[in-house]
């Protein structure tokens, strides 16, 4: 099936701001936005905190975040959500555990990416319940190319019917 999809945003941070810190101890690396990527086998964005971690990319719906921020009344800052893809048009749940390809670059969904309670601490306070079950998907890179900002195509085998970007599930799994 192809798909049209968005990308809206590219981001890589070098440094972690919530995760291993204090409970409420933000952190101030900054985060970087960028209009392409080059992506290779096995690693996550060159310089990104996550380059060569067990889950190296992260994507999140723009359709979620501009949901969340509508609802708790925020202004919309997608570098906030700290994930590297902002994509737009599919359900990222459909794509755990399948392999679709974008531009010619070919991923894996590893798994969920589920919010942590620091959402509420960055955001407001109801941030992480309306994250969950669709705070974003953590991908592998298995066929290197470089990813753009703008309209994409992505392509894959293993779904029949999109779903609502919005629709959350209750504890997203590997089918």
């Amino acid at each position: 099936m192809k798909i049209k999809v968005f990308i809206s945003y590219i981001f890589a941070s070098p440094e972690h701001h919530y995760f291993t810190r204090k409970k409420f101890d933000i952190g101030s690396a900054p985060t970087y936005e960028l209009s392409s990527v080059e992506l290779e086998p096995g690693q996550g964005i060159k310089e990104d905190r996550f380059e060569f971690s067990k889950y190296p990319i992260t994507l999140i719906s723009q359709e979620v975040m501009h949901m969340v921020c509508q609802e708790l009344e925020l202004p919309y800052e997608p570098s906030l959500f700290r994930r590297n893809i902002v994509i737009s048009g599919i359900n990222l749940n459909q794509l755990i555990g399948k392999e679709f390809s974008i531009e010619g670059i070919s991923f894996r969904g590893i798994e969920h990416c589920a919010p942590c309670t620091w959402m509420n601490a960055v955001m407001k306070k109801g941030a992480y319940k309306l994250m969950s079950g669709r705070g974003g998907l953590r991908v592998e890179v298995l066929k290197k190319g470089i990813l753009k900002t703008g309209p994409n195509t992505l392509i894959t085998e293993s779904i029949d019917k999109l779903l609502d970007p919005l629709a959350a599930q209750k504890k997203p799994r590997i089918p």
